[in-house]
């Protein structure tokens, strides 16, 4: 029985993936958003949106240590 092959992603998926990467790393590190959005050159709320997780997991991380 033959193996089905894997979708290939276009350049486009990938490149967006390692967008997201890359804010959800800047965010965790303590980079500002504003910041975080002038060195990717993308939209302001699509690094709100990515950060806002990040936010939020820190926040239960905090509430959780006390």
């Amino acid at each position: 029985m033959a193996k089905k092959a894997k979708p290939k992603r276009n350049a486009n998926e990938v490149e967006s993936l390692l967008t997201d990467i890359l804010i959800t790393q800047l965010a965790a590190s303590g980079v500002q958003q504003q910041t975080i959005r002038e060195i990717l050159g993308c939209d302001i709320n699509r690094v709100s949106r990515i950060t806002k997780h990040i936010k939020a997991a820190r926040k239960a991380a905090e509430g959780r240590a006390i």
